[in-house]
């Protein structure tokens, strides 16, 4: 009895589900794309992934040097011309320098101010008084002498006295000569061994504030060509790394009025393109631009791709030869392409015949 029981009940089981199974069985409706899909519309052509850049590149502007930012001067939008400032860093450890070197210029000028001023008009008399007493000396030593010579004749003198007398006159001798190489080298000024190095010590210190000067200006940033600030990463007060920080630029700026495609085609791929070849770019998104392009150059270096989905850590064994492409057309305006660099589109090339 159990047995029959367990028999129908597996029946009337079977029967149920193929009931569900025929009542639920239901039509799934496909599914529409969001968008119709990037098509190549060339019949032989290549297709690669591009990125949108200025026509002169994207310029990562760093300091030369590190340091604490103390003003920045533009902002992202902001078209800036060659050599403009565009942030300047704490200059304040140098400004001490330079300080502390121009009271050491003030110094050595005064040295050299010195040497130039020499003779001093009050230290002439001096001289002259002490070579005239030397020589009024001299006359009496040459006076006595004569007596002493004269006495000696008549017995009132010995020869003892004379032998004194004329080391007198000697003496008096170089005391004039004395006096007259002091006053000689008084009028005829400063020693010109002094001079130079007076005016070496001096040069030395302005070639010191001229180095200063420089580092000084290292810590002003300036603008190497005309363009458009596309990123500020940086703010009044933040400390930066100067040009060893490549994780992020403080500024960055390109030229946006003329914008270029750089398409990385496959090795593989790149014998089917020429300079001749027609190209076209067509952006990603809910609203696809179709781009005029024209290739400008196919740069003769081969690397290994470094961009799969945008992400700059992704690697893969393909090796591709970047073609930089140029965007016909006005760009940014209204009635003109609306793209910006770092976008990335696909890029269509018909082979070369």
């Amino acid at each position: 009895m159990l047995r029959w029981l367990t028999i129908v009940l597996s029946v009337v089981g079977l029967a149920v589900g193929v009931v569900a199974v025929a009542v639920g069985k239901q039509e799934i409706p496909d599914t529409p794309l969001a968008r119709p899909a990037s098509v190549n519309p060339f019949g032989k052509g290549v297709a690669a992934l591009g990125i949108v850049e200025p026509s002169g590149r994207a310029i990562e502007i760093a300091s030369a040097d590190p340091g604490l930012v103390a003003e920045v001067l533009v902002d992202v939008g902001d078209v800036v011309k060659k050599d403009q400032v565009l942030m300047r860093l704490d200059a304040r450890a140098i400004e001490s320098q330079i300080v502390a070197a121009k009271g050491e210029l003030v110094a050595a000028e005064a040295e050299v101010a010195r040497w130039h001023a020499i003779p001093r008009a009050e230290d002439v008399p001096p001289l002259e008084a002490a070579l005239l007493r030397a020589k009024a000396q001299l006359v009496d030593a040459e006076d006595k002498l004569r007596r002493s010579a004269d006495a000696v004749k008549t017995g009132a003198a010995s020869a003892r006295d004379v032998a004194s007398a004329e080391s007198a006159v000697q003496i008096a001798r170089a005391e004039v000569v004395s006096a007259q190489a002091n006053l000689d080298r008084l009028k005829a000024g400063g020693w010109k061994a002094d001079l130079v190095v007076a005016e070496a010590a001096a040069a030395t210190v302005r070639a010191r504030i001229a180095s200063l000067e420089l580092l000084k200006d290292r810590l002003t940033v300036r603008s190497p060509r005309d363009g458009t600030v596309l990123r500020r990463e940086v703010e009044a007060g933040e400390y930066i790394l100067g040009p060893v920080s490549r994780t992020r630029a403080p500024l960055v700026i390109g030229d946006l009025q003329k914008l270029n495609v750089r398409a990385q085609v496959d090795e593989e791929d790149i014998g089917l393109v020429g300079m001749e070849s027609k190209a076209i770019g067509r952006t990603r998104g809910a609203v696809q631009q179709e781009l005029e392009l024209k290739i400008v150059r196919i740069e003769p270096f081969a690397r290994p791709k470094p961009t799969l989905s945008g992400s700059n850590i992704e690697r893969t064994d393909t090796r591709v030869i970047d073609v930089v492409l140029e965007v016909v057309g006005p760009v940014g305006g209204k009635g003109a392409y609306r793209i910006v660099p770092g976008q990335a589109v696909d890029v269509f090339l018909d082979a070369a015949k």
